[in-house]
């Protein structure tokens, strides 16, 4: 029981992290567009820089991590090419469309995919405590998004890449817990990594030189998006899927809102409305009540 409860302790925390780096990584992205760069190059930036890391580190410190079989391969390519760069590149394309505030909203409506699809297919068991959490979270998210501002105004190219966007987070979630049955965490960040940077060369079709490497900030920003935005919380989200499931790993990486507010506030001086601050304490609750559990239980 202790060994469950340490596993369950050591997931909420990897998620809890994982959604403060992508928090962090909303942040960048928005540096990254004041200093020129388009939806493409900053994903492809930070794909290449991650992706180059992972090998380096793969090939000196732990060669382990090539000795995957050919069907699990087939799952980290899927979740690649969808999870990883569907996400990346549908969530920054929104960010051209609409406010920061309404595409967190749309990315953050994968966690009902998620329990769709777990209930459907896998026939998992939805407790009170759980749909209550979701429900919180959920309503949560859309207070806090400012949707009842004015969403009226909003371009529908930019709801319709949000909501793809969902679509491949929610994906990538279901493929990580399946491929996290076969392989390690680390392993599967790895593979899915450098599939985003191979499928990016198709994508820019060979032009390397269309991002500025001669820029000095182009690499800074580059490295934070590559490490403290991506490998970081890319590993451990998917230790949190690893020690929670899908499910309640996508619950609680809802932490990611409220942490964008705060850093929004800190990096750019944007601070909440009323309606954003109740909305993320909604969050908040909803994943308090998803980690509490009943005495003996």
């Amino acid at each position: 029981m202790q060994n469950v409860q340490q596993r369950r302790l050591q997931g909420v925390g990897a998620v809890l992290g994982a959604g403060t780096g992508y928090a962090l990584m909303s942040i960048l992205l928005k540096w990254a567009y004041h200093l020129g760069l388009g939806p493409i190059q900053v994903i492809t930036l930070q794909s290449w820089i991650a992706s180059i890391l992972l090998l380096i580190y793969a090939v000196f410190f732990k060669r382990e991590i090539f000795r995957v079989t050919f069907r699990t391969v087939r799952i980290l390519v899927v979740q690649g090419v969808v999870g990883n760069l569907g996400t990346g590149l549908l969530y920054a394309y929104s960010l051209m469309f609409v406010p920061v505030s309404v595409a967190i909203l749309l990315l953050y409506l994968y966690p009902a995919l998620v329990l769709v699809v777990g209930v459907v297919i896998w026939h998992k068991r939805v407790g009170r405590q759980e749909m209550i959490a979701f429900f919180l979270t959920l309503a949560g998210t859309t207070l806090a998004s400012g949707i009842f501002s004015g969403v009226s105004g909003v371009a529908i190219e930019g709801i319709i890449l949000g909501l793809a966007a969902a679509m491949a987070y929610a994906t990538f979630n279901i493929l990580g817990e399946i491929a996290l049955t076969r392989v390690s965490p680390l392993v599967a960040m790895c593979f899915s990594q450098w599939v985003c940077a191979l499928a990016l060369l198709i994508v820019i079709k060979g032009d390397i030189m269309s991002i500025p490497w001669e820029n000095a900030q182009t690499w800074e920003i580059g490295f934070l998006l590559a490490t403290v935005a991506s490998i970081i919380p890319f590993y451990m989200i998917l230790v949190g899927i690893n020690r929670l499931g899908a499910d309640q790993a996508a619950l609680l990486s809802t932490f990611e809102l409220p942490m964008t507010f705060i850093m929004a506030a800190v990096f750019f001086n944007e601070f909440p409305t009323g309606d954003q601050w109740i909305g993320g304490g909604l969050v908040m609750c909803g994943i308090l009540l998803l980690n509490w559990r009943r005495k003996g239980e």
